[in-house]
């Protein structure tokens, strides 16, 4: 670590959390200003001219106050040098620091030093980050994972036994005395009209526009009529409160209308994050008979068969695109459109929908640039992805001529300690030894068959654990080889790695590879290793 001028100025950054499972002592954030002003002691060339502290903020995303204003300071040049304790307390998103450190950082001419992580962006000039900082990320990745399933498992806890956790009552009931759903008759007729329409075969837009027609209120409407609190603070005047394909066809999923609870439709993308995807219906908790129905199951499930016949219909056209289904708004959570005219474009289903209404990105995003994207995106991931593979297989290596030798000796253990513990017992069979001995050697003798064992049963399950991680590597190697000689995005690339696509704006397109999980475990298995546990 060097500097090269006379006066550096220099800013720190100093986080906590308990939500993403850093320390809960009151004085953590006194503990990380004090270890940065040791080091600015220790370089008397640095001068600390600001701090930013953002305390109680997850680390999971960087929607933080004091991170955001330290980034404008460093735009308008104010410091040189950006002082943390540890990468994690930048945040743990693995891909965002490593975005930060690789690109926006160098781009405004700051240095990070992150001092218990011994590193120094000075010492990657022109490089990445490095392999050993992307692992050390995405370990601190798994604290908030961890974490996280804490939580979910009260709240699931609840759910498995139909108790209600909160969330809005669907449109068309209202909260009881008692607490207890029942049927809001105005709006249960609305409720029962789309579902009878439906049953008719009209499409969602047919639906929409033969409500907007008769001139029945949206939910929202319906709710700001009766002065009831709504879901969002848009401002819109009453003539713009129309009925749109999405608010229909959300009606016409809605299993709830069937008289169930169902809880845990959605899950958070990222732990801290405030964007969230729709969970798999085999994943929901559902609670049969909570309240009653306004339509009879028979009626839901033909509903059903008749909107998707429709989806299918309207997706006829997109058979050329090798993202269509997995691109969705990141506003509102539709899935994006594709239109393949003269320049094949993606764009927001709802903005086409709800016209004025809605305050999603109105972008026609050309097709062949979001291909490209995520291919690029693919192929930097693939390529952490295959560098942690080489890691793990050398390491493999090495275990598979160690291990048979240790399970060989314990095996070996085992039989002698058994043929002592036979010994035993024929020595006091015969008188040789009296029973309280026998008994006292005999403990010793399981505890020890007991420990053997477990260690041997232990080296067993690594062994497996270890042999099933390295066939779902094996696999994504396979499948990476034809991406690094693809010209552009295919179909069967898209359907082998990607799962989703988000996209808020030209700015911010997210992706979620296929093999993200798979990447993680690789990591918490290179990091054990290192440590000596596995």
């Amino acid at each position: 670590m060097y500097f090269n001028q006379k006066s550096i100025l220099a800013a720190d950054y100093l986080r906590l959390s308990r939500e993403d499972g850093d320390k809960l002592e009151s004085d953590s954030i006194r503990n990380q200003r004090s270890l940065i002003n040791d080091f600015v002691k220790q370089h008397p060339e640095i001068t600390l001219v600001d701090e930013y502290v953002d305390d109680g903020y997850s680390g999971t995303n960087f929607n933080r106050p004091a991170f955001q204003d330290m980034i404008e300071d460093a735009k308008k040049g104010k410091v040189d040098v950006l002082l943390v304790k540890d990468l994690s307390r930048l945040g743990r998103d693995y891909i965002g620091v490593g975005d930060y450190l690789e690109q926006i950082f160098p781009i405004m001419g700051v240095r990070v030093i992150a001092i218990n992580s011994q590193y120094d962006s000075n010492n990657y000039i022109g490089k990445t980050m490095g392999l050993e900082m992307s692992i050390s990320n995405l370990v601190n990745t798994l604290y908030s994972r961890d974490l996280s399933k804490k939580y979910k498992s009260c709240i699931q806890t609840k759910w498995k036994q139909g108790v209600s956790t909160g969330g809005r009552i669907p449109f068309g009931y209202k909260k009881a005395e008692n607490k207890q759903w029942e049927i809001d008759v105005e709006a249960a007729k609305i409720v029962r009209l789309i579902f009878e329409l439906a049953l008719k075969d009209y499409n969602t837009a047919m639906i929409a526009n033969e409500l907007n027609e008769r001139g029945l209120p949206t939910p929202g409407k319906f709710r700001i009529q009766r002065n009831e609190e709504i879901a969002w603070n848009r401002k819109v005047t009453d003539e713009e409160w129309l009925w749109d394909t999405r608010i229909v066809w959300m009606v016409l999923r809605n299993y709830a209308y069937t008289g169930a609870l169902v809880q845990g439709k959605t899950s958070r993308i990222r732990v801290g994050g405030s964007e969230t995807r729709r969970t798999k219906k085999h994943q929901q908790f559902i609670t049969e008979n909570h309240h009653k129905g306004i339509v009879t199951h028979e009626e839901f499930e033909l509903a059903q068969l008749v909107i998707t016949d429709q989806k299918q219909k309207g997706f006829a056209r997109d058979a050329g695109f090798s993202l269509k289904g997995k691109i969705r708004c990141g506003n509102c959570g539709l899935k994006m459109m594709y239109n393949y005219g003269t320049v094949p474009v993606v764009y927001c289903a709802h903005t086409a929908a709800a016209g004025k209404m809605s305050t999603c990105d109105k972008t026609r995003y050309p097709a062949s640039r979001i291909e490209s994207i995520v291919l690029a995106a693919l192929r930097k991931q693939l390529g952490i992805f295959q560098n942690m593979a080489r890691i793990l297989e050398e390491s493999e290596e090495k275990n598979k001529m160690n291990l048979p030798t240790m399970q060989r000796d314990m095996e070996r253990e085992l039989e002698k300690l058994k043929a002592e513990r036979i010994r035993q017992y024929e020595a006091y069979a015969e008188g040789v030894v009296d029973r309280e001995s026998y008994l006292r050697n005999k403990k010793e003798l399981n505890e020890k068959i007991e420990k053997v064992q477990t260690k041997y049963e232990q080296i067993q399950a690594v062994t497996t654990a270890e042999d099933d991680l390295m066939k779902d590597v094996k696999t994504v190697e396979k499948n990476a080889e034809e991406v690094n000689i693809l010209k552009r995005m295919t179909r069967n690339i898209a359907e082998i790695f990607v799962e989703e696509i988000t996209i808020y704006d030209s700015e911010k397109i997210e992706v979620k590879f296929v093999f993200d999980d798979l990447l993680v475990d690789m990591a918490n298995r290179i990091e054990k290793k290192k440590e000596g546990i596995a």
